[in-house]
């Protein structure tokens, strides 16, 4: 697997896995933020080590960044502690990591099939 030392890329990569593995919110909610955005900026809380607080100056320091992944505000740090207790469960990482790990399969399978032995 790759590491990546951008945030910006760390947000993207975690939004796009969160889009395939997550339902859709309840059609009740207020619809403020998705689980896939959220869970995107719980991921970028852990690549860099911020408090809650902290991860909403940076996203509030990176609008671009919150354009990315289709955050019109940013969350509230209460949002982002909720959300964490909510979305990080056992079932649903276990579902995040198989989904990483079958795109890193397919990925490798493709550079092989591309590179030829010589």
């Amino acid at each position: 697997m790759e590491t990546c030392k951008s945030p910006r890329k760390v947000l993207a990569a975690a939004h796009a896995l969160a889009e395939a593995c997550l339902k859709r919110r309840s059609k009740f909610s207020r619809k403020d933020f998705t689980d896939a955005q959220l869970f995107a900026c719980l991921v970028l809380r852990e690549h860099q080590k911020k408090s809650y607080r902290g991860l909403v100056a940076l996203l509030e320091d990176s609008p671009q960044w919150c354009a990315d992944i289709g955050l019109k505000k940013v969350p509230d740090h209460n949002t982002l502690c909720r959300a964490f207790h909510r979305l990080v469960k056992p079932k649903t990482v276990q579902t995040f990591l198989d989904l990483s790990l079958q795109a890193e399969h397919q990925t490798h399978k493709r550079l092989k099939k591309e590179m030829p032995i010589q």
